[in-house]
């Protein structure tokens, strides 16, 4: 008799979690944007505290300037000796940076594809990270108010597949405050 008390009182826990989760779950938007077209299709994920719409929108047009922009921002124009033309610091090359990302971000790639000597800063000549295809599709996850997952998988020659993730967070303006890639082995 005692296991079958247990045995209803389990169900119907149960079953009143599922209701809640149903009920009360509120849908947040994953956007797949197909790069093409620019179109947006639209698939919904239960989440369990809403979230407010984000003013002003991540735009495919956003992501594409700012994933550029810090691409051109990386890759120095440089004489031949591979000294930087244009910055004489690591210093100077991380305030360009600051249009489109954040300094912890921007640290990373400057100290691994710059070195600063007494005459200039060089750069690393070799091949620039696996990055965002504009051609290519990729998703937007809402994470909050205000910051926005983009997430691509790509293959190229040079790197194969890979998976690369920004976070996208708007303080008068969007910034990209993250980037992650996840190289896929076969």
């Amino acid at each position: 008799m005692r296991k079958k008390r247990h045995s209803v009182l389990k169900w119907s826990l149960t079953i009143a979690i599922l209701t809640c989760i149903i009920m009360f779950g509120n849908p947040i938007e994953v956007e797949h944007v197909n790069a093409e077209n620019q179109q947006k299709m639209i698939s919904y994920q239960m989440k369990e505290k809403p979230i407010a719409q984000q003013e002003p929108t991540l735009t495919h047009e956003n992501v594409v300037s700012l994933t550029n922009t810090f691409m051109d921002i990386l890759v120095q124009d440089v004489d031949n000796d591979y000294r930087v033309i244009g910055f004489q610091t690591k210093d100077e090359l991380l305030g360009a940076f600051e249009q489109v990302t954040t300094k912890e971000v921007a640290q990373d790639y400057v100290e691994f594809y710059y070195l600063e000597e007494s005459d200039g800063m060089y750069i690393l000549p070799t091949e620039t990270p696996p990055w965002f295809i504009e051609e290519n599709d990729y998703d937007m996850i809402p994470v909050d108010a205000s910051t926005v997952k983009v997430i691509q998988e790509n293959t190229t020659e040079l790197y194969g597949d890979y998976k690369v993730e920004f976070e996208f967070t708007y303080d008068n303006g969007w910034k990209i405050t993250d980037v992650n890639y996840h190289q896929f082995y076969v």
